[in-house]
């Protein structure tokens, strides 16, 4: 079920309630959680179900058997997790892909084989919970962890349902504890996830939905369009796909602050970055947190020379464009955002306040026009799609009004109302004014979500990775 609709809107109330009516009995609570957990996965196909308790099982009886004495033993049962978790994602997300690629590779030197094509339905949220899952062994054995002996909290960590089809990403030291102990009703924490849902609500409903017709319509034939609405459609996309992933990520963690538990943050107002690196720092941090760990510092991140550097910072962008899809177009977005951040490896390092004030704005611009405009990679179905982009924006007109400036009514509101809440976890986290004025911009938002919000029921952008 999407966070979204109707059924969602039903689903968290009773699991709310049901949750802390079992309050003081946490095996009661959890127990209660990864069932309500599993109806809302599968709801989507209840046959994905299978995976998910088969990454758990082989997960959770590795963390008990391995140890952090890196014996052959310990690595055996490691190396067999990591089969398990990665084959299966492999074959379920990859398999056509390194298919293709083997064979399109053998036709250049005359071979054309006939290899079977896996007609199979990619699991919703199989990427975010295999390397969720992969993190936790990666810790038992290296003993940033210890592994535990409860099942149900384990199969909970695994499967809870705010954050189980697409993220935030979370790591075992972080969320899996707070399944272990007693937790109280915290009313303003509460509030606070309330706030945070309406907020990604809005974001999703009002803003990307309704920014997803103008993305297809501008690039639906790139080839008959100018070159200023070429970067029109860039634009566009890159705050469609921030407000529908980051909303997403506000309802998740706002629905997890119901429960009193708290989920790392996944997004810090990206596009008030003053350069890529900054932007990366503050986009899907989720993800890119799990890559320098268990990507970037096993190759020996920043301590093997510079160019070393380089190199393993192409190899964490690359892997990061193929996680997010199997396509070439993916590998090209992940590879040139790795070379955008080439530079700062020679260049000084230069601090910078924590937001971004007046006369950064101009910084922020020039940033976020470079990410949008890689972002035509990540949009484009295909090469021959990219390359069409490209070749609009090499030789068309800049001269005539852009199609699709009328967009401009969704984001400017968006970007005014983040600059100005841009020093809290969301804009609306605080609201210290009257009551009537405080509701009063509740009921706004629900009017806008209400009149404003897209009528078609469009799936979240990460579901497909």
């Amino acid at each position: 079920m999407q966070f979204d609709s109707y059924i969602y809107a039903l689903f968290l109330p009773l699991v709310f309630a049901g949750y802390w009516i079992l309050r003081n009995k946490l095996l009661w609570q959890n127990l209660f959680l990864l069932v309500a957990s599993y109806i809302f996965y599968g709801w989507w196909d209840w046959r994905f179900l299978a995976l998910i308790l088969i990454t758990s099982a082989t997960t959770f009886l590795t963390g008990l058997v391995i140890k952090n004495d890196h014996s052959r033993r310990s690595k055996a049962w490691l190396a067999l997790n990591l089969v398990v978790n990665l084959g299966i994602l492999a074959t379920f997300k990859y398999f056509n892909f390194f298919r293709d690629s083997c064979a399109d590779i053998l036709r250049l030197f005359g071979t054309n084989p006939d290899w079977p094509t896996l007609n199979i339905l990619l699991p919703v949220g199989i990427s975010f919970y295999t390397l969720q899952a992969i993190s936790y062994s990666l810790d038992v054995y290296k003993g940033k962890v210890q592994p535990t002996r409860n099942i149900v909290a384990f199969f909970v960590y695994i499967a809870f349902f705010p954050q189980l089809v697409a993220g935030p990403i979370e790591r075992a030291k972080n969320l899996l504890p707070q399944f272990l102990k007693k937790k109280s009703f915290d009313y303003y924490n509460a509030v606070i996830g309330m706030r945070q849902i309406l907020w990604g609500l809005v974001k999703k409903l009002v803003i990307a939905d309704n920014l997803a017709g103008y993305v297809d319509n501008l690039l639906y034939h790139p080839s008959v369009m100018s070159s200023g609405s070429i970067v029109m459609a860039a634009i566009i996309f890159a705050f469609q796909i921030y407000t529908d992933f980051s909303g997403y990520s506000d309802i998740a963690i706002g629905s997890a602050r119901l429960f009193n538990i708290r989920l790392i943050a996944n997004f810090n107002y990206p596009f008030f970055s003053r350069n890529m690196k900054e932007l990366w720092q503050r986009w899907h941090i989720s993800l890119m947190t799990w890559l320098r760990e268990y990507v970037y510092f096993p190759l020996g991140g920043s301590k093997r020379g510079k160019w070393r550097t380089c190199i393993n910072i192409m190899i964490v962008f690359a892997i990061s464009g193929l996680w997010h899809g199997a396509d070439w177009t993916f590998v090209i977005w992940g590879t040139v955002n790795g070379l955008m951040l080439l530079p700062f490896v020679f260049l000084k390092k230069k601090s910078y306040t924590p937001h971004a004030r007046l006369r950064d704005i101009p910084r922020c611009v020039l940033t976020f026009l470079i990410f949008a405009l890689i972002f035509l990679s990540f949009r484009s179905p295909n090469i021959s799609h990219l390359n069409e982009c490209l070749g609009v924006l090499a030789h068309g007109s800049y001269l005539s009004v852009p199609m699709g400036i009328t967009a401009l009514y969704y984001i400017l509101p968006l970007v005014v109302v983040e600059w100005l809440g841009r020093r809290q976890e969301f804009p609306i986290m605080t609201l210290k004014m009257p009551t009537i004025l405080r509701w009063t911009i509740y009921w706004g938002l629900l009017f806008l979500i209400a009149f404003y919000g897209a009528k078609a029921d469009i799936q979240y952008i990460y579901f497909q990775f």
